[in-house]
């Protein structure tokens, strides 16, 4: 009976955002409320459904829990997400379709070869920095295993090390390249310029096996859909049979992933072993593990604070990921890597059950952004929808799936990047006056 409500609640929580992502969304299919269904489809609505058949698969289970757990880690999980969605309509105002500005800024984007050029020599240039500081050959055969299996380097005794994050921060250019260009190409309907994104895509897969992340092969998949919707693409066949490609794609390379990371297993067994999307595994865990005298009050939310200086000048910097503090100060496993605590559950850390209500202003928040990179004034001043893809899908990713700290720090480092390259490369206009902005002339 228990996992029949469970199931029932989690469904709610995939409907109830795609329903409403539909009604008020301000770009189909890539609104924050269809992101906030899919991360709960698969973090908590599929996964719980496959454990009700495969209950070994659930990671909550290789721990002593509270058999009331997963029923109590569901409700948790569950109001968080309906306060989401109660946030997100109380902040609509309503604004008009970005599709025609956002194709006026996109046709006129320049120095494509010069972003391609700048793409791949960006990319080879930090693929050298990261083989250096790891002391790692390019020409060594186990090269790709070595950097799918292990994320750090000089673990110090808290088990924390360097990620390389800060170089990493430059792959940035690159994926930004990507957008562009994609942009570009849609605006344009130029193929050469579409054959060309096709190309930096590629990179970009190669991009994601060196950082043995393979959310990033998601990230590339809603990078082409959230540009292709926002200029106002259609979903037909031609459409269907191109984003089908793209998935077969990343699943091979993510099964290839695995394969690096493991030697052995299977896709299905990683993704819902896991604690990957709006994980029902981390909250039925913190729920039932983190007690009041352990609640940090907000003090993870700031973390960010200390996160700019590199673990190469300070050996011993806490770690700003929660997911660290978690698996060693409250589950007392000492081995490196974190466990995933997921939005809700950072905010259950941080305030108990009271941590619901962050729901209710992460969604205020989702749908005031969303408001403001796709407002038509701003796409047409600022080129703000490139924003959209590059800098907003990241933020609710990472408050849904991550933690607040760990990703501002990389984000305003790769927001700075994107600003630089909007000024070099994207045509900007005045709304009032239709007057080009910074000296480029619209085409």
């Amino acid at each position: 009976m228990a996992s029949v409500l469970t199931i029932a609640l989690a469904a709610i929580c995939a409907v109830v955002p795609f329903v409403i992502g539909q009604r008020h969304g301000v770009v189909r299919l890539v609104s924050p409320m269809h992101l906030l269904c899919y991360f709960c489809a698969l973090g908590f609505l599929a996964k719980f459904t496959i454990y009700s058949f495969q209950p070994e698969l659930a990671f909550y289970r290789k721990f002593d829990l509270d058999p009331s757990a997963p029923l109590l880690g569901a409700a948790y999980l569950s109001g968080f997400v309906l306060l989401m969605c109660c946030g997100y309509l109380s902040g609509i105002r309503r604004i008009s379709s970005p599709t025609y500005s956002a194709r006026l800024i996109a046709a006129g984007i320049e120095r494509s070869a010069w972003l391609t050029l700048g793409a791949f020599t960006v990319a080879l240039g930090t693929l050298f920095l990261i083989l250096n500081a790891r002391g790692a050959s390019l020409f060594d055969a186990s090269l790709l295993s070595g950097l799918n299996t292990a994320k750090q380097i000089n673990v110090n005794d808290n088990g924390v090390g360097a990620t390389l994050a800060g170089i990493k921060t430059l792959f940035i250019i690159p994926k930004f390249a990507f957008v562009l260009i994609l942009a570009r190409g849609i605006a344009r309907r130029s193929m050469l310029q579409l054959m060309i994104a096709a190309a930096l895509a590629g990179l970009l897969i190669v991009i994601a096996l060196v950082s043995g992340d393979r959310f990033e092969l998601i990230e590339l998949l809603i990078y082409a859909l959230a540009t292709y919707l926002i200029l106002g693409g259609r979903i037909g066949g031609r459409a269907i049979v191109v984003a089908a490609m793209g998935a077969a794609i990343v699943t091979m390379v993510s099964i290839y992933m695995t394969q690096l990371r493991l030697g052995h297993g299977s896709l299905v067994g990683q993704v819902f072993g896991s604690t990957y999307f709006l994980d029902i595994n981390a909250s039925v865990m913190i729920t039932d593990q983190i007690k009041a005298d352990q609640f940090l009050w907000g003090a993870s939310y700031s973390w960010w604070s200390f996160g700019w200086v590199p673990r190469a000048f300070w050996f011993d910097k806490p770690a700003i990921d929660l997911g660290v503090y978690f698996k060693r100060e409250v589950m007392q496993i000492y081995t490196g890597g974190a466990y995933n605590v997921t939005g809700p559950g950072e905010a259950f850390i941080n305030f108990g059950w009271a941590g619901v209500s962050v729901g209710f202003v992460l969604g205020w928040v989702y749908r005031r952004i969303e408001e403001a990179l796709l407002a038509p004034g701003n796409i047409m001043r600022f080129g703000s929808f490139l924003f959209y893809p590059m800098v907003f899908y990241p933020f609710v990713q990472a408050t849904l799936q991550s933690s607040f700290s760990a990703f501002i720090v990389g984000a305003v480092a790769q927001t700075v990047l994107i600003v630089l390259m909007i000024l070099l490369c994207v045509t900007r206009f005045r709304p009032q006056m239709c007057q080009p902005i910074g000296g480029h002339h619209a085409v």
